[in-house]
């Protein structure tokens, strides 16, 4: 059973749609890179080092394409595999502390989040972080300190700082000691979950030290450098979206009932924190999400997760078929023939980045603001009136243009 639920809810049609910008084209190249490079330690992505993110996420996806070869089900599989692993974590968590039907009931609510399927589909890290840092957590829950500071390695080399901070907050409010203080457990945190930052400051010094430490995490929650300024309540929105089959149970959660606080507690410490900084994304509150199915399990009977589960089962398939068609009228799905036959120099233009398509042509795309004196095809989000029309498409991010420049 929990395999079926798991290849459903997590897995299947993950190769409906072809790879999106702009994260999941940027990893898949990642991937590709190290594959025909064969260097395994920087990332690449279009021609440029790419700084932003640690390479777990890119091993994994590295293992899964040389079992099946490199395309979206073997990328998007470790994303898959990982929420499953979260379900089968917030299960063996929700046991600790409840009975064997509650953690049953926990593992299906998380099942059944529209939001958990679709970063289960997406080749990004939030998901294979999720899995490492709630693992963390529940090894020092049981005492397994060592095995605890393994997995918060691993969630270290997979997002950086976010992946310990988390999971220790959330052991703090479950647990309210010090247990996890281990100095075996911390040396083997630095060993493993350190090295390969020690050798990216070894070849890049400085350079990489202040792109990821203070521009991708300390600047862009405090808000020195602001790519995603949305609300201060912005994750209520995307806490409502996820449980939206459960919204009707919402008055349950704050019934007095002592069981269930620490796990409102904990999704609550992630919700703030996230809602503190000044970049937000959907996908950064994962981590909540098994501390609110554990709550919502406590409280809803097994008669009303089953009806969800039928409602769930029918929405992931009419939103599978939709994504199905929808594939077919996309930018990059049409525009790929054209480019894969071409064989002068292809350029994004003013700021027109579809991250996925340099992955699929196998080659960089640079970028430019100028309209080449040379033979050349623009992918454009505006209208150039000096080159031809080839097509022009819908992405998820607006409208694209196909171009030919012939002097």
């Amino acid at each position: 059973m929990w395999f079926l639920f798991g290849l459903f809810f997590f897995i299947f049609g993950n190769w409906f749609l072809g790879l999106t910008s702009l994260d999941e084209g940027r990893n898949a190249s990642a991937v590709l890179n190290m594959l025909s490079s064969k260097d395994f330690l920087v990332p690449y992505y279009n021609c440029q080092v790419r700084f932003e993110k640690p390479p777990m996420l890119y091993y994994f996806g590295l293992v899964f394409a040389k079992l099946l070869g490199l395309n979206e089900f073997s990328l998007r599989l470790v994303s898959g595999l990982s929420a499953f692993g979260v379900g089968i974590f917030t299960y063996l968590t929700a046991k600790l502390f409840f009975d064997r039907e509650t953690a049953l009931k926990s593992f299906l609510v998380l099942a059944t989040l529209p939001h958990m399927w679709v970063e289960s589909r997406a080749f990004v890290p939030e998901m294979l972080l999720t899995f490492f840092m709630l693992g963390g957590l529940y090894f020092f829950l049981t005492n397994r300190t060592t095995l605890g500071w393994l997995f918060l390695a691993f969630a270290f080399l997979t997002k950086g700082p976010v992946g310990v901070f988390l999971p220790l907050g959330a052991y703090l409010i479950l647990r309210r000691d010090l247990a996890f203080l281990q100095l075996k457990g911390i040396l083997l945190f630095l060993l493993v979950g350190g090295s390969w930052y020690y050798l990216m400051l070894y070849n890049f010094g400085w350079a990489y030290f202040q792109k990821f430490f203070i521009y991708e995490n300390i600047m862009r929650y405090t808000g020195q450098t602001i790519i995603h300024p949305y609300p201060f309540y912005y994750y209520l929105i995307v806490l409502a979206v996820a449980y939206i089959f459960y919204l009707p149970a919402i008055p349950k959660l704050f019934k007095k009932e002592p069981k269930i606080l620490p796990f409102l507690l904990w999704a609550l410490f992630v919700v703030v924190f996230f809602s503190l900084a000044k970049n937000k994304l959907h996908h950064y509150i994962i981590f909540s999400y098994p501390a609110l199915a554990i709550a919502f399990a406590y409280r809803l009977s097994m008669d009303y997760i089953k009806k969800v589960l039928v409602i769930a089962t029918v929405f992931l398939l009419g939103l599978s078929v939709g994504v199905y068609f929808y594939e077919e009228n996309r930018f990059q799905r049409k525009a790929l023939p054209f480019l894969k036959d071409f064989d002068g120099p292809v350029y994004f233009y003013r700021g027109a980045e579809i991250s996925s398509i340099p992955f699929y042509l196998k080659r960089c795309v640079p970028k430019t603001d100028h309209v080449p004196n040379h033979r050349a095809m623009l992918i454009s989000k505006e209208d150039i009136k000096e080159c031809r029309e080839i097509l022009r498409a819908r992405e998820f991010d607006g409208n694209y243009r196909l171009y030919m420049c012939e002097p």
